[in-house]
């Protein structure tokens, strides 16, 4: 998967941050879910240990979101 620069973004005014949180915390669970299903039910530690810090990067970035645009 190929991904941007953060400095080649361009601001969008048509999105909000709270509607870009959830929808990233739903393709996680479903990344979560479609993983499990290949698994047989589990996660590998690994798995779990990048799935929860994806979750947990998101966390931070709201914390900050919220300490400086609220």
């Amino acid at each position: 998967m190929k991904y941007k620069h953060f400095d080649n973004i361009l601001p969008n005014h048509r999105t909000d941050f709270a509607m870009l949180y959830f929808a990233a915390c739903r393709s996680l669970r479903e990344l979560e879910a479609s993983v499990r299903r290949s698994n047989g039910g589990g996660l590998t530690c690994k798995q779990a240990w990048l799935l929860r810090r994806i979750q947990h990067k998101l966390s931070q970035m709201t914390a900050l979101w919220k300490k400086y645009f609220q």
